[in-house]
């Protein structure tokens, strides 16, 4: 199967462009989040018409879901929280754990309910309960008990606005431009870097950290419900469209029926427990482990990483949001580039960029190389989930994407959650982070490897034969 020749749209290239010039008239913490706006533009500029409406709602589903808060709003909130209440950062850090361990649980779960109900109602359900849970944190009290149990509910409540969701609607949406639908789609997480890491800040200079986990929630509430209850839809044939928005007279008959399949085109593949028993789910299941191992000990805990290092909090925050843009690019890249090469390569490649980034820091980095070192990072981070979705297809097939994606999912919160209770532990016991920042430089280099050895893509077998 050949990619699709890809075209730009022009009015959103314009759109861009005015965005990139606005940046020389905004305050510089917000430089990043328009930035990212201006990213956000570009990259749905190459998208089918039809298909942008779609993909911009998951973007901005994730960029205030709770992947984006569990990754960037945590490390900005750390320093006030713990100022106010005399909590250790270890303390503070095993609200991280709690919330990886319930979604760990939960994303073993949820998956198989997405597959047989759809995403879009338990979308505007996870947002809602997401916000309020946000604004509850106004009220938050000295208790770590009580700390701990809101974010303990928040997977639960804001299972909708993860990505095992979202991601299912992308691959009920694309075929041929499956990899750069991912990667745009994805890459609300790193818009949700950037947009969150500038406005959190903002916000807790001008209101204190409780006003600021209250406008978090006012704001999910105000901007991304409408934009999901507008543009958000399970599959393309509820908006008259076949996969990658082509035009149903187009597309094969069987892809557009209604009944054709949960994710909207002919199903092939295996089921969720044919694929478990494959010695590759597994060998994939440990790699992520290892590259969220990885990447979640540096990314989650980047701000008091570079405190530590003698940043200041706004510097910190710009340089987070630098993360944030970067993962941005390195999403949409990554998702370009698997649509054209073989995708495990385009993995291995890519975690290059991390290692150089983490042994910057490890060689204790200044504010410019900081800077370099985020970037290189986010590169990286922004490859990750679309990684695992565009994997799943082609090694699993459609008929249990959103369970089997969810198992992997699994591997990687654990992972990303676990290292910063590492991290954090470390620099309790030792007053520095860098013993564990070799560490990670390490596994980046084994996951890397093993994600390269995944072998070739299956012949994958009819769904029908499972009937």
């Amino acid at each position: 199967m050949q990619p699709e020749r890809v075209t730009f749209d022009r009015r959103f290239l314009a759109i861009a462009a005015v965005l990139l010039l606005s940046t020389l008239l905004v305050a510089p913490l917000f430089r990043g989040a328009v930035i990212a706006l201006a990213i956000v533009a570009a990259v749905l500029a190459a998208l089918p018409r039809g298909t942008r409406g779609v993909v911009f709602a998951t973007m901005v589903g994730l960029a205030t879901g709770v992947a984006s808060i569990n990754l960037f709003a945590i490390g900005i909130f750390q320093g006030p929280v713990t100022a106010e209440f005399g909590w250790s950062q270890t303390e503070y850090a095993v609200v991280t754990l709690i919330g990886t361990l319930v979604t760990v649980v939960s994303s073993l779960y949820i998956g198989k309910l997405f597959d047989r109900q759809g995403v879009r109602r338990w979308a505007i359900i996870g947002i809602i309960l997401f916000a309020l849970a946000l604004i509850s944190l106004y009220w938050l009290t000295p208790s770590l008990l009580h700390f701990y149990v809101v974010f303990a509910l928040i997977p639960i409540i804001g299972a909708g606005t993860s990505s095992i969701a979202y991601s299912r609607v992308v691959a009920a949406w694309f075929d041929r431009r499956r990899g750069q639908a991912f990667g745009a789609a994805l890459a609300g997480i790193g818009i949700g870097g950037a947009v969150l890491s500038s406005v959190s800040q903002f916000l807790i200079d001008a209101v204190g950290w409780r006003g600021a986990y209250a406008g978090l929630g006012i704001l999910t509430l105000l901007m991304t419900l409408p934009i999901v209850l507008w543009k958000l839809r399970d599959t393309p044939s509820e908006v008259g469209l076949g996969l990658d928005g082509r035009p149903t007279s187009e597309t094969a008959p069987d892809s557009l029926r209604a009944d054709a399949s949960p994710l909207g085109s002919t199903p092939a593949g295996y089921t969720a427990t044919e694929s478990r028993r494959t010695a590759r789910f597994w060998w994939m299941f440990a790699a992520f482990l290892l590259l969220a191992f990885a990447i979640g000990g540096v990314l989650i805990p980047l701000v008091p990483i570079l405190r530590a290092r003698g940043i200041d909090p706004a510097q910190a925050a710009a340089v987070q949001g630098a993360l944030g843009l970067a993962l941005i690019v390195g999403r949409a890249f990554a998702g370009f580039l698997m649509d054209r090469y073989f995708a495990p390569y385009v993995a291995a490649s890519i975690l290059i960029f991390p290692i150089i980034g983490v042994v910057l820091l490890a060689l204790d980095a200044s504010s410019s190389t900081a800077l370099l070192a985020a970037v290189c990072i986010g590169l990286a981070a922004g490859a990750e989930l679309d990684v695992i979705a565009v994997l799943i297809t082609r090694y699993f097939g459609n008929v249990a994407y959103a369970e089997n994606y969810g198992w992997q999912y699994a591997a990687w919160t654990f992972g990303s959650g676990t290292a910063v209770i590492a991290t954090n532990r470390v620099f309790d016991v030792l007053g520095t982070h860098t013993p564990m920042l070799w560490v990670y430089v390490v596994l980046f280099a084994v996951s890397g490897l093993m994600i390269s050895r995944l072998g070739r893509y299956p012949e994958l077998p009819p769904a029908s034969r499972n009937l």
